[in-house]
């Protein structure tokens, strides 16, 4: 049998679900439309739960709501009110209603409220980032709005803000406008209405108020949204609320009371939270307005420009020195909202950081905040980017701006890994040391002693917190080192290209110093030049040109030996590196990220222990050992924490990837020296080449001249390689080479030439065999490559040669 004024479980085709929430004299219910499966939330006005009588003030309270809803608010962080056919429906619902009063048909936010989600476990230190700039976005959005059409809400609270699923994802609502009330000119009322918890303090102690009450419940839901607790001692009766409240200090913004009575003023936002230090700075400066006493200033600061449009206000019973205020809590709120914060996670000490970028931020003033807060010197700081970044690697020009991803904030996912490029002995510093909240400290060293039901439930949050921030911080670190494998390797497979180009024209020098042995042969055994020229003449240049061709060959074999061993020590890096990759620390974790259900710490029993305390404690049947179950929890992920760090895998995994960071480095630095190497022994050979031609020339001149019994060198025809000024290997025929009509060498060989800079060296100086890099096993393909090579060089030095010896 129904009771008085309920609402039938069926109208017509629409059926009651269920009842979705009670407030002091409204009732909301699920309705949906079997046909249609249209949804409604239908807000009804009830019996007040204390019994007491119902009013004219009830009533007219209850009409100024629907008329609000349904005449007056349009905003899209406002529940709003939709239309619900047949007309049948709504007239059989009003028949049914206490008083015949109005009821509200508004769109149904199936994402409960803010309470629900601040309630779930994983939230009671604050919610993640995102989360928070959405619950402040829509709350200025909603307030403003209303304060715009001169209304004030008086009961902001979590339980009237609800999540309404648009798309894949939720929009924060409004609701509940039963003690909004349109204010006059002087903004002023003098009813005590709203939740105690959330009410400003001038609606307690003052006569009169205006909007600014609203700021102060903006301000406190904002700090327990980033802390998971209400800012000024929560737990106290609301006499002894005011009492410290009003002797708090301007810039101060939380009050705390520890086990022994004694409390603590606060400026900043406690260190328990999610959110990045970029945005938690900002916001600290924010709740400084949103969270005055003083209800005059509320919300204002000192106006220093005052642009036409902007609210400025000057109190009559202000001194006449004091300064003009203007409205800055929805202005500063837009400002830190937009700022961009650069979110860096650093692997060598498990610290994150944030960076503000604009347009005009260098990657230099990154690298200075990261020394600023971590001590790793500028020159040693290595950023890795993550896989969500676009690009693979930070180049000369690129902007920290450009780094910045929309949607990633606070300890969510990093922008930037930090690498201590200088660390040498390990990614991860050895025995990093924890950072472990002073709450839990504080009871770890007082074990024995009875926590009250606050301190006890702050202990237990900040438990929770602290085991699931250090899980979080273990696979970050295995992420992190993953991103620095793939670094290393795509560096080190981006250098293929210039191994095989190296290997190339090594091989092709010395395929052309090969061919000028077979020219310095060919020419001694020619039986034309031997009766054109004096033997002992003719022996001496050929000994000459065979010796300087010598003294090039040995040190281009040299070169081709090195380079042989590079790229055989080349192919065991890469192998080593993607080796690395496949590590089973590796693997495993990258396998737990995809079914997200990584759990090195038993978060899941920890969350477990934190219902069962946080139950006890809203039931009050605690006692002296209560928290004792999560402190041993702490005591285990500490004793897990030092496992995973000091785990052989781990420690061997980071030696690997530093192994091959440090031979690759070596490998680099000799391909840095070998086009100076190969360029000399490029115009070493041409220059041979050359003086061989032209002492044959010259030799058969002097034939002609003088006859072939009387033949005389010429000076400088077969000069020493040994007796150069130039330092060279052999002597600098520059001004002797056949040149283009443009002015440039038109003999060339595996390239253009450059100039010289630097010699490497007289001939008799041997190659510096620390340059020589020792590897494993043949490389089939290279071999085949450079042989084909060699042929190539050859057949182009063979005609080259031939065209100048037809000139």
């Amino acid at each position: 049998m129904l009771k008085p004024f309920e609402d039938p479980p069926a109208i017509g085709d629409w059926l009651r679900e269920r009842r979705l929430g009670n407030g002091g004299f409204g009732v909301v219910s699920l309705w949906r439309n079997r046909k249609t499966q249209q949804t409604v939330a239908i807000k009804k006005f009830h019996m007040l739960q204390d019994k007491s009588e119902i009013t004219d003030k009830h009533c007219e309270r209850w009409r100024n709501e629907v008329r609000l809803m349904t005449e007056t608010v349009r905003n899209d962080n406002i529940v709003r009110t939709v239309a619900v056919k047949p007309d049948s429906f709504v007239q059989e619902l009003l028949r049914r209603s206490a008083n015949g009063l109005p009821v509200l048909c508004m769109e149904y936010c199936e994402g409960g409220d803010l309470r629900r989600v601040l309630n779930r476990v994983e939230n009671c230190s604050g919610l993640p980032e995102q989360e928070v700039r959405e619950v402040l976005r829509s709350l200025r959005n909603a307030i403003s709005y209303l304060h715009s059409l001169k209304i004030t809400h008086r009961d902001i609270k979590p339980e009237n803000l609800v999540l309404k699923q648009q798309g894949d994802r939720f929009v924060y609502k409004l609701t509940d406008l039963g003690y909004a009330k349109a204010l006059d000119k002087q903004s002023l009322n003098a009813s005590l209405v709203g939740t105690v918890e959330y009410i400003a303090p001038d609606l307690i102690y003052c006569d009169r108020y205006n909007n600014s009450v609203d700021y102060w419940s903006m301000g406190v839901i904002a700090f327990e949204i980033v802390t998971g607790v209400r800012p000024f001692i929560p737990h106290s009766p609301i006499t002894k609320w005011m009492l410290h409240v009003q002797q708090k200090k301007p810039a101060d913004i939380a009050i705390t009371e520890d086990n022994r009575e004694n409390y603590t003023y606060h400026s900043d936002i406690f260190p328990e939270n999610h959110i990045s230090d970029g945005l938690r700075k900002q916001l600290e400066r924010w709740l400084v307005l949103a969270l005055e006493w003083n209800p005059k200033m509320r919300g204002f600061a000192p106006d220093t420009t005052t642009p036409a449009t902007t609210k400025v206000v000057k109190f009559a019973e202000d001194s006449k020195a004091s300064p003009s205020l203007v409205l800055k809590i929805f202005s500063l709120l837009d400002q830190l909202l937009e700022r961009k914060f650069l979110t860096l996670f650093s692997l060598y000490d498990c610290r994150w950081m944030s960076v503000e970028v604009t347009e005009d931020s260098t990657m230099a003033t990154v690298r200075h905040e990261v020394y600023l807060a971590t001590g790793i010197p500028a020159n040693e700081i290595e950023f890795i980017l993550p896989l969500e970044q676009k690009r693979s690697r930070i180049v000369e020009g690129t902007r920290p701006v450009d780094l910045w991803l929309p949607g990633v904030y606070g300890d969510e996912r990093p922008m930037l890994f930090v690498i201590h490029g200088g660390s040498g002995g390990a990614i991860v510093q050895r025995d990093l040391k924890p950072r472990i909240p002073t709450s839990i400290t504080d009871v770890f060293q007082n074990i024995k002693v009875k926590l009250k039901p606050h301190i006890l439930r702050q202990f237990s949050a900040n438990a929770y917190h602290f085991i699931a921030r250090e899980e979080r911080q273990y696979v970050l670190l295995l992420d992190g080192i993953r991103n620095y494998g793939l670094l290393l390797n795509d560096g080190i497979a981006g250098r293929r290209d210039e191994i095989n180009r190296m290997n190339k024209i090594v091989y092709g020098i010395l395929g052309g110093v090969e061919y000028h042995k077979l020219t310095i042969s060919h020419a001694r055994d020619s039986p034309i030049l031997r009766r054109q020229i004096a033997s002992s003449q003719f022996d001496a240049a050929c000994n000459e040109w065979e010796d300087n061709c010598t003294r090039l060959e040995s040190n281009v074999r040299k070169v081709a030996e090195m380079a042989d061993k590079i790229c055989k020590r080349y192919d065991s890096v890469l192998k080593r590196s993607r080796d690395a990759l496949r590590h089973p620390l590796l693997v495993r974790d990258s396998d737990l990220q995809q079914q997200q259900q990584p759990d090195y710490f038993g978060l899941k029993n920890v969350e477990g222990r934190y219902e069962q305390t946080r139950a006890r404690i809203m039931e009050r049947i605690t006692n002296d050992k209560t928290h004792m179950d999560m402190s041993q929890a702490v005591y285990e992920c500490l004793k897990r924490r030092d496992v995973l760090l000091r785990d052989p895998p781990f420690l061997e995994l980071q030696q690997q990837l530093l192994d091959i960071r440090h031979e690759m480095q070596e490998i680099e630095k000799v391909l840095q020296k070998m086009p100076e190497l190969t360029e000399k022994f490029k115009r070493d050979l041409a220059r041979l080449t050359l003086l061989q031609q032209d002492g044959v020339w010259k030799l058969q001149e002097g034939t002609s001249s003088s006859g072939q019994n009387s033949i005389v060198i010429p000076n400088g025809c077969v000069p020493s390689m040994e007796t150069t000024n130039s330092g060279s290997s052999v002597p600098d025929l520059d001004r002797i080479l056949p040149r283009t009509s443009n002015g440039t060498p038109k003999f060339l060989l595996g390239g253009p030439m450059t100039p010289l800079h630097a010699a490497h060296g007289s001939d008799a100086t041997p190659i510096d065999e620390n340059l020589l890099c020792f590897g494993e096993g043949p490389n089939v393909d290279d071999l085949i490559s450079a042989n084909a090579t060699l042929i190539m060089t050859t057949n182009d030095l063979l005609s080259d040669s031939f065209t100048m010896l037809q000139k």
